[in-house]
């Protein structure tokens, strides 16, 4: 089951979500998707920011702030 997630960079909200499973956590923002094990950080914390490094990623959503 994926988990909704906002980030707010300079006031543009982007909209990703995340899921656990197991002891890997994975992100996903515009067809994108990280996934690293789940450790020390709460899934949440970590979700955000991988979520902040996937904006980065996604080149059409740095150059219009689309969520």
């Amino acid at each position: 089951m994926s988990t909704p997630i906002e980030l707010d960079i300079n006031g543009t909200i982007y909209k990703g979500s995340y899921s656990v499973d197991g002891n890997q956590l994975t992100a996903r923002y515009r067809g994108q998707a990280m996934t690293h094990e789940v450790g020390r950080t709460a899934p949440a914390i970590a979700a955000r920011r991988m979520l902040q490094k996937l904006v980065r990623l996604v080149p059409e959503a740095a150059e219009t702030g689309a969520s």
